[in-house]
């Protein structure tokens, strides 16, 4: 009875052979392809494992399918590639999950041992942020028993009582006084504020707090921007010598350049209700126009790969909302900038018919559609200059976000100097409103058929309105 026991397992073995076969070079080819055995084992994670069981399910279905056009699936019972999928993803999770803990004690261990021969070190942490969470996981990784976080603070009172990576949020920085007093009588001595995020997001009344701290005990304020080789943020926040600029619109603020971005000290709640209504306009706007100009676009595309090729789209970096970067997307109306030897080629070399026509009629600013819907752009606003030609005594313009259209292009445009534009942008920063936008609307819309005019009572209205003075680099404006 034994005996025919093991002669009927026998035969099953040998009937389950082509499909082990075909399953293990199944296997083996897709765990190659998805690159499982490119991943460390020791930092596996969510994601790794995830991935082997995608990689696991189409190793089976592959092999399932081969084996069906090779024998029907006969000797294959239905619950076999279950159990063999849960065996092959329990065994690489489980690996993984050892080769993981193990490397982490081993980790622990060496450190407890370099710990144990160093001085320790108190911080506390400033900043509720993604660099915040980075700065906590180092710490765990490489210095868990030196360096001691003593807690993090905000700059908004709703954060009190959270936490990252299990340390609390203390407080606010304007606290900071009371929470290094209240971590004294718990026998707690900061030695050093980390400050996680930059310097221009850093309220003036928190700076001041922390340079304060700095000078008034052996505590060190340390910004980790400067150590992560972001230079210079720091430091011209620490020495305001920015210009004082325009006020915004219908209210008191205060611009000034901060290592290239705009500082806003905003005192105007009203205000918010007309931008958060302004900015679901563009969605809404933008939404649409993409919607009912996808055949024009998909048309412009075609003829850009015709004329100039491939890649389609060309970006750049211009100073937005605020000042801080971001990438302006237009279809390519120029060739290359080198020729096949790496000659530079001259601009009026490089342009087409095609790429003029595309210019002239603004299709070319079609997947600004695309900035308007992530927030980068707005529809209407000041136009995103280069950083080279946006001077910062004119900083006031990037109180709004950029738009693809504006009141400069509708007055001028590619025609005008470009004081003429700088003035003409703020004037319209401090009275824009739906009325003016709506007006701007229907002159783009005369622009793009009858071509760039100079409306020359706007330039003086903008000129009289901010009392300026043509600079020195200023092209003069044709004669009525």
């Amino acid at each position: 009875m034994l005996r025919g026991y093991f002669d009927t397992l026998s035969e099953s073995l040998l009937a389950l052979m082509p499909y082990s076969l075909i399953s293990l070079c199944c296997a083996s080819v897709i765990f190659f392809l998805g690159g499982v055995d490119r991943t460390p084992w020791r930092y596996s994670s969510v994601a790794d494992h995830l991935q082997v069981i995608v990689l696991t399910v189409l190793a089976i279905l592959l092999a399932l399918v081969i084996t069906f056009a090779f024998n029907r699936l006969a000797p294959v019972a239905r619950s076999l590639p279950v159990l063999q999928g849960g065996l092959i993803v329990s065994i690489l999770i489980v690996a993984r999950g050892v080769a993981r803990f193990w490397y982490t004690r081993q980790i622990h261990i060496s450190e407890k041992r370099r710990d144990n021969e160093q001085p320790h070190e108190t911080v506390l942490i400033v900043g509720v942020n993604t660099i915040t969470e980075l700065f906590l996981l180092s710490v765990k990784e490489f210095a868990p028993q030196r360096l001691r976080v003593a807690g993090i603070l905000a700059e908004e009172s709703n954060m009190r009582g959270r936490a990252i990576q299990q340390k609390s949020v203390l407080g606010t920085v304007e606290e900071l006084q009371e929470i290094l007093q209240s971590l004294e009588v718990h026998g707690v001595a900061v030695d050093r504020i980390v400050v996680t995020t930059s310097a221009d997001r850093l309220q003036p009344r928190s700076l001041d707090k922390l340079l304060e701290i700095e000078k008034s005990s052996d505590i060190v304020v340390q910004f980790l921007l400067d150590r992560l080789g972001i230079e210079g943020v720091c430091q011209n926040k620490l020495i305001p010598s920015g210009l004082e600029r325009n006020s915004a619109p219908r209210q008191t603020a205060v611009a000034r350049m901060v290592g290239g971005v705009i500082d806003v000290d905003r005192t105007n709640q009203a205000e918010k209700s007309v931008i958060l209504q302004k900015r679901i306009v563009d969605v809404c706007g933008a939404a649409l126009l993409a919607f009912m100009l996808t055949p024009i676009a998909l048309l412009v595309a075609l003829a850009v790969a015709l004329d100039v090729g491939f890649p389609l789209i060309f970006w750049q970096q211009r100073p937005g909302l605020y000042g801080r970067p971001f990438k302006l997307y237009k279809f390519r109306t120029m060739r290359a900038a080198h020729d096949k030897h790496l000659v530079r080629i001259p601009d009026d070399q490089r342009s087409s018919g095609v790429g003029q026509i595309l210019r002239r009629t603004r299709l070319d600013e079609l997947p600004q559609l695309y900035n308007v819907l992530i927030g980068d752009m707005s529809l209407i606003g000041p136009r995103p200059l280069l950083p080279c030609d946006q001077p910062p005594e004119y900083a006031a313009r990037l109180l709004m976000r950029p738009g693809i259209t504006g009141w400069a292009q509708v007055n001028g445009g590619r025609i005008i100097s470009t004081f003429d534009k700088l003035i003409l942008d703020i004037w319209y920063v401090q009275n824009a409103s739906f009325v003016l936008d709506f007006a701007i609307v229907v002159r783009t819309m005369m622009m793009i058929l009858f071509g760039d005019r100079i409306n020359i009572d706007a330039i003086k209205q903008a000129r009289n309105h901010l009392g300026s003075k043509t600079p020195f680099w200023t092209t003069m404006v044709p004669a009525e």
